[in-house]
């Protein structure tokens, strides 16, 4: 019996890091001309769900799937009537992984494993080297399946394992409950119905069992999908919504069908994929797909009276297109010297993001840490997008000239980002400030002369004939000096500051210092500008 235990404990193991490692593998494989490909194949609702199966097939997580295209959404890559039929597609696709597993390909499997394993010291592949891990890790995912398996069936023969099961009776709502629960705590769906079969297959449930536990293993995943959603609002969070719904709709129709089958006598569900194989696990391997196939057939029939529900539902933030790019787009790099100006455009926003940071710094109002998130987050989801354009306006074309102008605009971006950096922690300092009217007048003064100055970075960036340019390399010279000076008269006239309240007047001017310092790189940089 030890021996079993063992050998199921490692096949146990052995499946979960190739699960892991595989998930890992290709998360890597499904960067931005993923995306790209995506959201050339949205115009065509037969050509979204083929996509939609083709990621679901690729990723083997639907919750991966949407997340991907829930940043797509959020970017403005994609729309979210784009998004819903590659989002139902993906729930086909991603059952392949559950019916290759339970095919006959054992020798196949351990031939694949060695060949993979042994790539990886063929210092030729090593270009390869991502989707070779993605290939043997599939490989484990199979071969510790079938030493599960393997392990599992001597031990169902043992007098415990019966007692076991008679516990469970023929409950048919225990087995779909603790699959909701295990695929929730395992964050995936086809790990839990893999374990399903597998465990079937060696005499550990029933055939009615494992088919609910099925059922148990897709609400589980609306439930996991759920939970992952929760920090998302406006249109991604329209998607998720989707996503949880999906496995619900598609189960609100299943699990009736069943209990009409068992207790009513006609053949549905059970006699269709009975009829299909003679293979248990294929039998079982074919009801995950008819599920998903069923669900993706219902909602692609609902979307045209389920997006407006999902709309009303959760409505658009009103700064939700803050973190989209509104001038910047990949048709644009093919002309390089206008596609600088339109870079330089998105960073006149970005600017402007900085300058509402210290409204909020200055109003204070009580979700101030929420709003600050908020605004961090379009910041940096813009930021992102400007800092991938300028990359691949890298691989342009330029003259002399051109290349001068493409660095200052990666260093004007990288200034940008450690000004929102800075105000993100000045904000957050902020909250502390309470009890000393010293610190709170401190406070004040440094918000208004950030405010003052940022406002005509502004003027800077827009301006084109040089004056506002000036003007922001004259107000910020030697203001780290200044800032030296108010800390130093701070601490000493103001008796009455406690230790605490004088580290928050050290944080807040150091902080305040690095944004002038971070403003006069800025300013050094417009001046040189040739006008």
């Amino acid at each position: 019996m030890l021996h079993a235990l063992a050998t199921a404990l490692a096949g146990l193991g052995i499946f979960f890091a190739g699960m892991y490692q595989l998930k890992d593998a290709l998360k890597k494989l499904t960067g931005r001309r993923f995306k790209q490909l995506i959201a050339a194949w949205i115009h065509r609702p037969v050509a979204a769900v083929a996509l939609g199966v083709a990621a679901g097939g690729v990723m083997q997580s639907t919750t991966a799937v949407t997340f991907v295209l829930a940043s797509m959404i959020a970017t403005g890559l994609l729309t979210v009537g784009g998004a819903l039929p590659i989002v139902a597609g993906a729930n086909v696709g991603s059952t392949m992984l559950i019916l290759l597993a339970n095919l006959d390909i054992q020798l196949f499997v351990l031939a694949l494993l060695g060949l993979t394993g042994i790539s990886f010291v063929v210092e030729r592949l090593s270009r390869f080297r991502t989707i070779l891990t993605a290939v043997f890790s599939v490989s484990l995912v199979f071969f510790g399946l079938k030493m599960l398996q393997s392990g599992i069936v001597p031990l169902t023969r043992e007098p415990w394992f019966g007692d076991l099961l008679a516990l469970a009776g023929a409950s048919y709502f225990l087995p779909l409950v603790i699959a909701t629960c295990l695929t929730v705590l395992s964050q995936s769906t086809s790990s839990i119905v893999l374990l399903t079969i597998a465990l079937t297959a060696g005499g550990g449930l029933t055939f009615e069992q494992a088919m609910m536990a099925i059922y148990g293993c897709n609400i589980g995943g609306s439930f996991q999908t759920l939970l992952l959603s929760s920090n998302l609002r406006g249109r991604p969070q329209q998607l998720a919504m989707f996503q949880v719904s999906f496995n619900f709709v598609a189960a609100s129709l299943m699990v009736p069908l069943f209990f009409i089958e068992q207790y009513a006598g006609i053949g549905l569900v059970e006699r269709l994929i009975r009829s299909l194989s003679a293979s248990t696990q294929l039998q079982l391997a074919y009801l995950q797909v008819i599920f998903n196939l069923v669900g993706a057939g219902l909602m692609l029939v609902l979307i045209p009276w389920f997006h407006p529900i999902l709309a009303k539902r959760f409505p658009t933030l009103a700064d939700e297109d803050d973190g989209r790019p509104i001038y910047i787009h990949d048709q644009a790099l093919e002309e390089p010297d206008s596609a600088l100006d339109l870079a330089g455009l998105e960073q006149q926003r970005l600017a402007t993001y900085l300058i509402k940071r210290l409204e909020i710094v200055r109003e204070r109002p009580k979700n101030a840490a929420a709003l600050i998130n908020r605004q961090s987050q379009n910041f940096t989801m813009l930021a992102t997008e400007v800092h991938e354009f300028l990359r691949r306006l890298g691989e342009a074309p330029f003259d002399v000239g051109g290349y001068d102008r493409l660095d200052r605009a990666i260093n004007r971006q990288r200034l940008l980002d450690g000004l929102n950096e800075t105000l993100v922690d000045l904000a957050a300092t902020a909250g502390q400030v309470a009890g000393s009217k010293a610190s709170q007048a401190l406070l004040g003064t440094i918000v208004e002369a950030l405010d003052a100055v940022l406002l005509t970075m502004l003027d800077a960036l827009q301006d084109m004939k040089g004056e506002d340019r000036a003007v922001f390399l004259a107000i910020t010279r030697n203001r780290g000096n200044v800032m030296q000076r108010i800390r130093q008269s701070y601490l000493a006239s103001d008796g009455n500051l406690t230790v605490a309240q004088k580290g928050t007047v050290l944080i807040l001017t150091n902080l305040s210092e690095r944004a002038f310092w971070l403003l006069g790189q800025l300013a050094e940089q417009e001046q040189a500008v040739d006008v």
